[in-house]
């Protein structure tokens, strides 16, 4: 059994003996995935918690259906850093920083382009 401290998330399932006939373009099901994952490490409980939608499609080769795991797109504006002059507007304008509030609409600002 592995090391549940050693939590390697992996990017590529195979799915061996799936519940249905899947073709290239599908989504796999949950059903599906828990069982991969109890087959493989024996506990599904201790396999990282992903759902399908983290997953593509279901691809095909030669040695049988398979999922990727879908690359977290980290140039996206959502994991954009705050830059230094939003924060200090937001110092400004708010009575306590860092705040929920505060952050939030410094991001905001930001995705203006006005600071």
């Amino acid at each position: 059994m592995p090391d549940p401290k050693n939590k390697k998330v992996r990017d590529t399932v195979r799915i061996n003996k799936p519940s249905k006939i899947y073709k290239p373009g599908d989504y796999v099901t949950e059903d599906d995935f828990e069982k991969q994952f109890d087959r493989e490490e024996g506990n599904s409980s201790t396999f990282p918690q992903l759902s399908v939608q983290d997953y593509s499609p279901i691809q095909v080769d030669k040695k049988g259906p398979y999922v990727v795991k879908s690359p977290i797109n980290m140039g996206s504006p959502l994991y954009a850093k705050l830059s230094a002059k939003c924060k200090a507007a937001a110092r400004r304008k708010f009575d306590v920083y860092p705040s929920a509030y505060a952050n939030m609409w410094a991001s905001k600002q930001q995705k203006k382009g006005k600071c």
